[in-house]
């Protein structure tokens, strides 16, 4: 890892590392007996690398792209880079590499796909669309009708960074993976980047302005709380935890979070998110 990520701060936009400060290389974090193979790879790649088949515009620090500090109104924290390189763009729930929002049935994770759900029943103020992973159909042929009004994939992410959306991962790296996590995700990458995802939690709170943090997964909820984030509505800033979509089951048929993140703005006067 330490010859992968080395330095890594250099891959962030200017105006991201102005505001962050030092953050530095912990690899004093990163389990000492944990075997990274030389063909292991670590991907997304770092900025200015490439790696095989990657999405065009991928690398590990992507989701600090196209968005100031300052503009950040909502962080959307996921857990890992989606197990493939070829889909991993860098941004959480971005799927890269997609000609078409049909292709979502090649990957193995219901992550993505219950995510639009929740995306399509907040867009439509349809809640029935994300009541079960039953209505997974609908909501794709929703997504590939051209009438719909959905962009491409990677489009709507775009659209999204545009609004203030921060699309983070609690590890922004992956080697190997394990749905109840490897130990090369849980002693290595996660705490490895823990020290970044504080920082990023406490520089946009300390802009003063409203905004949402919406945590998928129990990596998420670690980090917020090690933030001393309440869920719910407080001062200026509000927080939902949901399990992560991967487990489907457990998010779908609950309050939408988007829906909710779209309460909390209003609450707090700010403008709703146009999912």
């Amino acid at each position: 890892m330490a010859g992968t990520l080395a330095g890594w701060e250099a891959d962030l936009p200017a105006a991201w590392r102005a505001a962050l400060g030092p953050v530095g290389d912990h690899f004093d974090r990163v389990d000492a007996d944990l075997d990274f193979e030389l063909w292991e790879p670590i991907f997304p790649a770092r900025r200015g690398r490439h790696f095989p088949g990657q999405p065009k515009g991928a690398h590990a620090l992507a989701a600090f792209d196209g968005i100031a500090p300052q503009d950040v109104r909502c962080v959307i924290l996921g857990q890992d880079p989606y197990p493939e390189p070829g889909f991993a763009t860098g941004r959480a729930f971005e799927a890269g590499n997609l000609a078409s929002w049909v292709e979502l049935d090649k990957m193995f994770s219901k992550s993505i796909r219950a995510y639009m759900q929740l995306i399509a029943a907040a867009r439509f103020g349809d809640t029935a669309l994300s009541e079960n992973f039953d209505r997974w159909p609908d909501v794709r042929r929703m997504l590939c009708d051209p009438s719909a009004g959905f962009e491409g994939p990677s489009a709507i992410a775009d659209r999204w960074v545009g609004q203030g959306m921060l699309l983070l991962n609690a590890s922004l790296t992956l080697s190997r993976f394990k749905v109840d996590i490897d130990p090369h995700q849980a002693r290595g990458h996660l705490p490895f980047w823990r020290p970044l995802m504080l920082k990023v939690i406490e520089t946009v709170m300390a802009m003063r302005r409203p905004v949402v943090f919406i945590g998928f997964g129990d990596a998420a909820a670690d980090i917020f709380a090690q933030a001393g984030l309440a869920e719910g509505l407080a001062d200026g800033y509000a927080l939902i935890q949901r399990d992560h979509p991967a487990f489907a089951d457990r998010v779908l048929g609950r309050e939408n979070p988007f829906l909710l993140c779209n309460s909390y703005l209003e609450a707090m006067g700010a403008q709703p998110v146009a999912w």
